[in-house]
């Protein structure tokens, strides 16, 4: 068992909490690397707790909604293994969506989406990005 109860070993309890909530709010205390994609709408970077150095990927995609603005947001975060996070920093702007597809498909991630046309975004456990 992790050590926030759950069947992985990743993180602290001040990074990789239990809840989704938590983790959410946990999410605002990691520190941002260098940006592997850094584009207006789609955003992907590795994120580490200073706390236990864990290393996460997040990826935030936002979809145009050229009609009325109200444009549908999706965050994913999900822990890496060293090795993982030294592969993806060697990718030099070649990381493609099946790169990160291939990351430990059935790893628990956290999800937050934030579709058109509701008032709350959504958290929840998922598995893999």
């Amino acid at each position: 068992m992790g050590n926030d109860g759950s069947k992985d070993n990743f993180g602290c309890k001040g990074c990789w909490p239990p809840s989704a909530e938590a983790a959410w709010e946990a999410r605002g205390q990691l520190r941002r690397e260098d940006p592997l994609i850094d584009e207006s709408h789609y955003i992907v970077a590795v994120l580490t707790c200073s706390a236990c150095a864990q290393r996460f990927i997040s990826i935030f995609t936002e979809e145009i909604d050229w009609v009325d603005g109200d444009d549908p947001q999706y965050w994913t975060l999900m822990p890496l293994t060293q090795q993982e996070a030294t592969d993806l920093g060697r990718r030099d702007g070649s990381l493609s969506v099946a790169a990160l597809k291939s990351l430990a498909s059935d790893r628990r991630s956290l999800r937050r989406d934030y579709p058109k046309g509701v008032d709350e975004p959504r958290l929840y456990w998922a598995t893999g990005v």
